[in-house]
């Protein structure tokens, strides 16, 4: 089924909530939806986060203001997790929970067997790039996609118009450097993995290119109310705003923001649709590094993306220096200025020193003068802007408007009051109505009969319960009595009732049964050993000097050329002659596909598909959703193996691609050997050499730096401690790929590989010339083919985490 953008008019608030308290204050800002981590298994393990009797909680406050809650699973689970997920689980599910949003394939399989009647929402983690990879999830159950968050609006309208999933796409807030769910930076670098929720968020840090140092990886943030009429137009559900490691004051004044112009749009058009500078002046208040961008809806990549300067929150101008007097500096107001303010004395400089932030002690008008006193020896010069880091007013108003008080549902009400009869109260709220019954009769008035004024004033005090009365009928009959205390007893036990009745019609039986027999592996299980075990070798090229190597060699059964490889690649003679080559000496010829396949590889392939097919590839390596959809709907009938970075992490991944009648995959680079082993890899190919991609990114470095060459090509940035990570913008499907800076080598650990008992080794090329090509192949077929030690004297290499794995 297609949908078309026509039909799409109510657009979801979608807002982060990494505490109780950003919760209540993301639903008094106005969000019809809140996402929030439990205390497991979510991509933000360092928030706050719920406890489960939180989330009970929160579950139905949501419900009982007509709002939802969605849990975040999107990390990836280890066989010794999946175990717990049911039981996790479980209590939400029967409560109502609203859905749940994945990043693991055998998460999403879980949920289908387990949870049928669960809404699940592919994460961002997934790298959905275009329809194609929308389709897949679609048919595996999924009803809402979360794409990649480096789409242009074409490219979600296009998801919008093939597919009948919802859609949700960031508008504000962080923005990662990598596609998500691509990056092992972090994880490389310390051992805390992104794809766990653990990321450290190295690419805040600075990077030096031909010593210049700058935030080469940190993007700004984005903000996106501008672009709400054409967002709506494109398509988009569910407006979602990123932040769940912000503070409430934060969750509460983005999401009023979205709620008040996204409103603005859907009722009165977009000739009246402007965003005020006072309003955009506030969410730079709130938080902005160095300005705001709208993101990749509108761009590929850029320089200005970028927050090249500082990496954390930049604040406003403030005040602009006019004089200095020893201590005492002098400056014009640029912005109304609160008592309590906070103004950074360093924004101008190359460092900050927050120790030395100044407080306003009282309030002063925009362009009044002002004057500050600075620490000894500072020197501002005449015409700085000296920057504020915090609005004291502004948090104020949050707090006073958002952070405290209930949030009433409007509901309807009718009470009937007749002498000789038991008093009725019904109250309703939407389809949802009941009626309580006085326990005692209602009596003629003796003196003052109660009058519809009296009445009403009493039945609507509240209080502290969730609901408001927007209509209430009062029906009497002759001069009746009841004393105020049973008419108080009737509005209590008819909200109480109305409360249960709503949140009772969210709940569900359990369905599921306590996640089943695993899915074994056929060859290694436990600690099976395999005296007989001979890996097949083979090889990743990216260039035609390291295929040219590896053609030579007798050692390997099969080589991968990467879609980068220079030439065009199914109409080159020179590649056309090296896979005979391969061919006539028994290797297998295998392509492996972009690590992205947007528009500009779709494009490729379309145009070259019938060349692709006479190529004579005897099979090909998927790196994503949309590569495994797009071949199975062209009718490929050749091996596909997946990459590693597809991530079958869990037996229940395996299950799932099982069903996809897919068995042949890459061994995940963040488990451990004992964990492989427990996943088992018998039908797996092991990277044992190679750089690994830490990250793939939409932004390219070269152009940031240089400018856009359009030809491919190596560029290298160093950390703070002169490491170098090498880059290839890949200009075809244009991408970068941000090599580690070691090559990973774990082909020596012969017995511990022995127990894993992996189908075939692969070692993986990247920067390597052809002598160092041949010499690793040849490396490894003396280990495997020839039983020789191994000589790694001249290998500079990591283990990766083939020994210590993630937390």
């Amino acid at each position: 089924m297609t949908r078309g953008n026509q039909d799409r008019r109510r657009i979801e608030i979608l807002a982060p909530a990494g505490s109780y308290e950003s919760f209540l204050a993301a639903v008094r800002a106005g969000a019809d939806a809140v996402y929030a981590g439990g205390p497991r298994f979510g991509a933000r393990a360092f928030a706050d986060n719920f406890t489960e009797d939180m989330l009970l909680k929160a579950i139905d406050y949501a419900h009982l203001h007509g709002r939802k809650l969605y849990l975040t699973v999107n990390t990836l689970l280890k066989d010794a997790e999946t175990d717990h997920l049911y039981e996790y689980l479980a209590p939400l599910y029967r409560q109502g929970l609203d859905a749940v949003i994945v990043q693991d394939a055998g998460v999403l399989e879980f949920m289908r067997t387990q949870f049928p009647k669960m809404a699940v929402h592919a994460s961002t983690q997934m790298t959905i790039t275009n329809a194609e990879g929308a389709l897949f999830l679609e048919e595996q159950g999924v009803e809402r996609v979360v794409p990649a968050r480096e789409l242009s609006l074409e490219e979600v309208r296009d998801i919008a118009d093939r597919t009948g999933l919802e859609i949700e796409c960031f508008v504000h807030g962080a923005l990662c450097y990598c596609y998500s769910g691509q990056c092992l930076l972090s994880s490389l670098i310390g051992g805390r993995s992104g794809n766990r929720g653990q990321c450290a968020q190295p690419c805040r840090l600075p990077f030096t290119t031909d010593k210049k140092k700058e935030h080469l990886l940190s993007l700004k943030d984005i903000c996106t109310l501008e672009l709400i009429p054409e967002l709506v137009e494109a398509g988009i559900d569910s407006f979602k705003i990123e932040g769940r490691m912000k503070k409430p004051e934060y969750v509460a004044l983005v999401t009023s923001m979205y709620r008040k112009y996204t409103d603005l749009y859907l009722e009165e058009g977009k000739e009246a649709f402007r965003v005020t500078d006072q309003d955009k002046e506030m969410l730079m208040d709130i938080y902005n590094r160095g300005g705001f961008s709208t993101g990749y809806y509108r761009q590929h990549n850029g320089r200005d993306m970028l927050s090249l300067k500082r990496p954390n929150h930049a604040g406003v101008p403030a005040v602009r220096v006019t004089g200095q007097k020893g201590r005492e500096v002098f400056g014009e107001a640029l912005t109304d200025i609160h008592k309590g303010d906070i103004l950074e004395l360093d924004s101008f400089r190359d460092h900050t020193d927050t120790k030395n932030n100044y407080t306003f002690g009282k309030d002063a008008g925009r362009g009044s003068g002002v004057s500050l006193l600075v620490p000894k020896g500072r020197k501002y010069a005449k015409g700085i802007v000296l920057y504020r880091l915090r609005n004291q007013s502004l948090l104020d108003d949050i707090g006073e408007r958002y952070g405290r008080g209930a949030v009433w549902g409007p509901i309807t009400g009718r009470l009937e009051l007749r002498q000789g009869e038991k008093a009725v109260l019904t109250v309703s709220r939407g389809e949802v109505s009941v009626t309580v019954r006085a326990e005692e009769l209602t009596e003629e008035a003796k003196n003052q009969p109660l009058d519809e004024t009296r009445l009403r004033k009493q039945l609507q005090k509240t209080g502290n319960t969730e609901f408001n009365f927007e209509n209430l009928e009062i029906v009497t009959e002759g001069a009746v009595f009841l004393p105020m205390q049973r008419i108080n007893e009737l509005r209590r036990r008819a909200l109480e009732l109305l409360e249960k009745k709503i949140c009772d019609g969210f709940r569900r039986k359990e369905e599921g049964t306590l996640y089943g027999e695993r899915m074994t592996d056929q060859v290694i299980s436990g600690s099976l050993y395999q005296e007989e075990w001979f890996p097949r070798l083979s090889a990743l090229v990216e260039s035609k000097e390291q295929l040219r190597a590896a053609a030579d060699s007798d050692d390997l059964y099969r080589i991968y050329i990467d879609s980068v490889i220079e030439g065009d690649i199914f109409r080159d003679h020179e590649l056309a002659g090296l896979r005979d080559k391969c061919k006539e000496t028994g290797k297998e010829f295998f392509l492996a596909m972009p690590h992205i396949f947007r528009k500009e590889a779709a494009a490729f392939f379309d145009a070259g598909w019938e060349d692709f097919l006479k190529f004579g590839f005897d099979g090909v390596l998927v790196r994503n959703y949309e590569s495994f959809h797009y071949l199975k709907e062209h009718g490929f009938d050749k091996k596909v193996i997946l990459d590693h970075n597809l991530y079958v992490f869990n037996q229940k991944a395996k299950q799932f691609w099982s069903r996809q009648g897919q068995i042949s995959f890459t061994a995940p680079a963040e488990l451990n050997e004992g964990e492989l082993k427990e996943l088992g890899i018998s039908e797996a190919e092991l990277v044992a050499y190679g750089r690994l991609p830490a990250m793939v990114t939409a932004q390219c470095i070269l152009k940031t730096t240089d400018g856009c060459s359009r030809v491919t090509g190596i560029t290298r940035i160093g950390d703070r401690y002169q490491k170098e990570f090498p880059v290839r913008n890949c200009c075809r499907f244009c991408y970068n790929i941000i090599y580690y800076t070691s090559p990973l080598f774990t082909a020596d650990l012969k017995e511990s590989l022995r127990g894993l008992s992996p189908a075939g080794l692969r070692m993986q090329f990247s920067l390597e010339d052809a002598e160092e090509t041949a010499r690793i192949i040849r490396l490894c077929g003396d280990i495997y083919h020839r039983d020789m030690p191994a000589d790694l004297k001249d290998t500079d290499f990591t283990r990766g985490h083939f020994k210590r794995g993630v937390t």
